[in-house]
């Protein structure tokens, strides 16, 4: 006897669309990998991005700050933070941290009252008090006490910066301070509240070096930019140089705007 199979065309048809459909071919697979591909470069490339904008912006920050300084000399022939009678010539300065007098601990003598490496005096705090009242900063609320935001202004890089007054002394710095010069300065760093310290790191080795480079010298340890913080450099005295290699935020600054 014989067994006759019979097979519908319609199911042959479906099973070999079906052993067509289990899988991607090696086409598809190049496809989808060139695409992972091109976003991860996409996102790291915006990344890059998003981090020379940020570099650049500090820099006009502290410049920033250096011309409102001029500006408030030229004004009031002061430095802001160190007028003492502040109640009396600036605008809307009624209350403290503005309201100011030798007895707060401003003494009107043309320093600041703390050095780059130090804690914040009563002068410091006032600093930017007294250039936004004068209307010649933003971002900070005089209000808003020691912090990001609040007397102080938050660095476009992370951090913020914090005001001082050195004589060049090697004692003033947290590191790197051979032959540094005496004026005003600016220092990066992460704490508002607390004296800088190798740990108070805000930005790598190598965006430390590309700010430095910008408004100075591009060396850790010469100049009117002075690093500091674990690993931020190598290198002994002006001989020492960034090490751009290290990817942590190690590195705080201490910048010289004026003298």
């Amino acid at each position: 006897s014989h067994i006759k199979l019979e097979v519908n065309e319609g199911d042959i048809r479906m099973s070999k669309q079906t052993n067509r459909q289990s899988g991607f071919t090696l086409v598809e697979l190049a496809v989808v990998m060139i695409i992972i591909g091109l976003l991860i470069g996409g996102v790291l490339k915006g990344q890059e991005l998003i981090t020379n904008a940020q570099v650049t912006s500090s820099i006009s920050q502290v410049k920033g700050v250096d011309a409102a300084v001029s500006t408030f000399r030229d004004m009031y022939s002061a430095l802001p933070g160190d007028m003492a009678n502040a109640g009396t010539r600036l605008p809307n300065c009624t209350v403290a941290p503005c309201l100011t007098g030798a007895a707060a601990g401003v003494l009107g003598n043309g320093t600041l009252d703390s050095v780059p490496s130090g804690a914040q005096g009563a002068e410091s705090q006032r600093f930017f008090v007294h250039l936004s009242m004068a209307d010649l900063v933003t971002g900070v609320d005089p209000q808003g006490g020691q912090a990001w935001g609040g007397i102080y202004p938050q660095a476009k890089v992370g951090g913020g910066l914090l005001p001082s007054s050195s004589t060049g002394a090697a004692g003033d710095f947290v590191a790197n301070a051979g032959g540094a010069r005496g004026g005003l300065y600016l220092t990066l760093t992460t704490a508002p509240a607390a004296a800088p310290t190798a740990a108070t790191g805000v930005v790598t080795p190598n965006h430390a070096f590309r700010i430095d480079n910008k408004i100075d010298d591009g060396l850790p340890a010469s100049g009117s930019v002075r690093a500091f913080g674990t690993n931020c450099s190598t290198g002994a005295a002006a001989a020492a140089t960034y090490v751009e290699a290290e990817p942590a935020k190690v590195c705080g600054l201490h910048m010289r705007i004026q003298g």
